[in-house]
């Protein structure tokens, strides 16, 4: 019966619903009538054929307000042709109301409905973290024309427009900041609590906030394109998939009505006790049995949101609770995909920093990680800036100009000459000027990782890289993983992914060539703020905080949902089962009955919404 009660997507507070209001109206009329029938209770003598009409008919008003809900949904249920609860609890209340007992069937309908409100209370809590999300979704932003500025919807937004965000405002687009620095708060799509500083050039997020300062943002991406847009999209697939558990049960439950129908039959048949019956009908809805799945993936997938996990589906946490193998990426998972200069190597006639300014001059402007490494460098030592004309770059293999009237060229040298270095030449007016080596670095949380993910019961841990050898060794080594591969191109990790199907593989990259191995993968994850388009749209789980610190989180969380689900699922059978007995026996009226099953199903919901409150360590 969950689901009566407004959507899940919105919560409201329980005391100030219409539907909290209507339900304790049913409920008030049942005292209120027994009340009113002894009017003697008052002072007002009443006959005993006046007071039982009284009660009656708010018993019968009580059942109108609270039961006749009840049979619009399975009423509803057999036009379209979809079995629902709803039809056995009908019948019960039908059944009472048939045979006098109005008085049942106004309890068991103010019971049912109370319970069912109960349970939306308590699954709302499993949606606050994507709630959050929804509500901080922008709707407007601040567009700058000209010297003019004015509000536009998001819809009306275009890339390539100028947004203005003050301090205190949520970024309403993905952009890039053009003027202006500032604290952004990113904790709703990352988890990260401590704020980011930026500054001209830095990438925003839309859903991220601007805490202080006042920005203006050239925007890229807008609505559903935006990060927060795919991201409630990611949602919206999680909520909308089942867990292999939950399908089997809702196989299953198609079978119940009928099944329990035919026992109240039989009970019947038996007894010629219409009370047991219609004790059995109420016992015998499945609602907990069906709550099972539904609730805990919507808990585990809030609370993985809540964390910056995005998960599209329960079925991946289902899968990921059973993974044994896992194969990484190295460039931008393991390691940030931040080189940094180890060594400078001049040739005669030029020192390092008559080096380093020559390499920089060419490589401003350019976006590549290399010239990045290069340029931070050179401001650490102070170098002063050169211009370079003439600029032409020459794709996979290097970029060149014109320096102070000399022609520089910094050129792709050999990987993995002094342990696992990228090695860049300089060329300076045709002759070598020297090399400069840059190290990609692993990122500080992988190697606790890994021996995280081995105490969780990792079979297997491997990276699959397209670079050299003795790069590949140098992070693997230093993250004490022993089993890796490189130089594989993207046909060669889909090979290896494809040939480990079955042993539930997961593979977590950030490019554009890891997208054919995040298909392949039993569980495909992506790295957020790094990961290409191609990489997040195919991807089964994005880690928005880019970084694989919080997998050994991921798999406990999922093994909670899959264990909770197991749990629910045997504690409803065995409480619909034994209540069943009880009620054809005799000895469980259908009130009791409708009590008992309430308290079965708020089990099942408290339990599912306790997954959100899942510690990260």
């Amino acid at each position: 019966m969950i689901g009566r009660y407004g959507d899940l997507s919105v919560y409201k507070a329980v005391f100030q619903s219409a539907d909290f209001y209507r339900i304790m109206a049913g409920g008030i009329l049942i005292p209120a009538g027994y009340l009113l029938s002894r009017g003697d209770a008052w002072g007002s003598p009443m006959n005993f054929p006046a007071g039982l009409a009284i009660f009656n008919l708010c018993l019968m008003l009580s059942v109108a307000i609270n039961g006749l809900p009840i049979i619009a949904g399975a009423l509803k249920g057999i036009f379209q042709r979809k079995v629902n609860v709803d039809e056995l609890v009908s019948i019960a209340i039908v059944a009472c109301v048939l045979n006098g007992n109005f008085f049942e069937a106004a309890l068991i309908s103010f019971i049912m409905v109370l319970g069912a409100f109960i349970e939306e209370t308590l699954s709302s809590r499993a949606r606050r973290s994507i709630e959050s999300l929804v509500k901080v979704n922008p709707h407007t932003a601040l567009i700058e024309t000209g010297s003019r500025q004015r509000i536009k919807k998001i819809g009306e937004v275009r890339v390539g427009e100028t947004a203005v965000v003050k301090a205190g405002e949520v970024i309403p687009v993905d952009g890039e900041i053009i003027i202006g620095t500032a604290s952004i708060d990113e904790s709703l799509l990352t988890g990260e609590s401590l704020p980011v500083s930026k500054g001209v050039g830095d990438d925003l997020s839309a859903g991220t906030l601007n805490l202080d300062g006042y920005l203006k943002v050239k925007v890229k991406r807008t609505g559903d394109d935006a990060t927060i847009g795919r991201i409630l999209d990611l949602i919206h697939q999680a909520e909308n998939s089942k867990v292999g558990s939950a399908r089997i049960v809702d196989r299953y439950a198609a079978y119940f009505t009928p099944l329990i129908v035919g026992i109240a039959v039989l009970t019947y048949l038996i007894t010629r006790d219409i009370t047991r019956s219609i004790a059995v009908l109420v016992v015998g809805c499945p609602c907990s049995f069906l709550l099972a799945g539904p609730v805990a993936t919507v808990a585990a997938v809030g609370r993985a949101a809540k964390s910056g996990i995005m998960v599209k589906g329960g079925v991946y946490l289902e899968k990921i609770a059973h993974a044994g193998t896992f194969f990484f990426d190295k460039t931008g998972t393991l390691t940030a995909g931040k080189p940094m200069v180890t060594a400078i190597r001049p040739a005669d006639g030029f020192c390092e920093d008559a080096l380093l300014a020559f390499a920089a001059a060419v490589e401003r402007g350019s976006t590549h990680p290399i010239a990045a490494a290069i340029l931070d460098q050179a401001a650490k030592r102070g170098i002063l800036q050169r211009t370079a004309g003439q600029i032409s770059v020459i794709p996979g293999f290097g970029v060149n100009g014109i320096v102070d009237g000399k022609s520089v060229g910094v050129f792709a040298g050999s990987t993995g000459a002094t342990g696992g270095e990228t090695r860049i030449q300089v060329v300076v007016d045709g002759l070598p000027a020297g090399e400069i080596d840059l190290f990609d670095p692993p990122r500080p949380e992988v190697a606790e990782t890994v021996r995280h993910l081995i105490a969780l019961g990792a079979e297997r841990i491997a990276i699959l890289s397209g670079d050299s050898a003795a790069a590949v060794r140098r992070i693997a080594d230093a993250v004490d993983i022993a089993d890796y591969r490189s130089r594989l191109k993207p046909e060669d990790k889909l090979s290896t992914i494809e040939a480990s199907s079955a042993l539930n593989p997961v593979f977590t990259g950030d490019g554009m060539n890891d997208a054919p191995s995040l298909k392949a993968a039993a569980v495909g994850i992506a790295m957020g703020l790094r990961g290409s388009d191609m990489a997040l749209s195919t991807a089964d789980i994005v880690l928005m905080n880019d970084t694989i610190a919080l997998l050994p989180f991921l798999i406990r969380l999922s093994r909670k949902m899959t264990r909770t689900i197991k749990i629910s699922i045997a504690v409803s059978l065995m409480i619909n089962l034994v209540a069943i007995a009880f009620g054809a026996a005799g000895m469980l009226s259908p009130i009791m009955g409708a009590v008992t099953h309430n308290i079965g199903s708020i089990f099942v919901v408290t339990l599912s919404s306790s997954i959100v409150f899942t510690r990260e360590t």
